[in-house]
């Protein structure tokens, strides 16, 4: 039983990490949108060396945010095959735990 409840609690924490690392990433991508905005915005009103110091800025920070994106997307993937894993377990738990009741019927039963 000890180990039903801690199948289901990893399939829980999984679930809840995987929703977490969503939120986190919609709250990137949005931020990443703003920045963006924003930038095109002044980048048109910036000229010379602190325009381009600007637009270095936004790039370097760009390619920043896309390697968050990208860990993020790496461990919702991992997560996603943990509580695969966790539910195919559970699943042969509980067809172990069938087949044995229906071979013990059988037996009792003299089949």
């Amino acid at each position: 039983m000890a180990e039903g409840n801690l199948r289901r609690s990893d399939a829980w924490a999984a679930r809840n990490g995987i929703q977490a690392l969503e939120s986190a990433m919609r709250g990137v991508q949005r931020c990443r949108q703003d920045v963006e905005a924003t930038g095109t915005g002044l980048t048109t009103g910036y000229q010379g060396s602190d325009g381009r110091a600007y637009r270095d800025l936004i790039v370097q920070w760009d390619g920043q945010c896309g390697k968050i994106l990208d860990n993020l997307k790496h461990m919702i993937d991992t997560l996603t095959t943990s509580l695969s894993e966790i539910d195919k377990n559970q699943q042969a738990s509980n067809d172990a735990i069938r087949n044995a009741g229906n071979s013990t019927y059988h037996t009792l039963m003299g089949a």
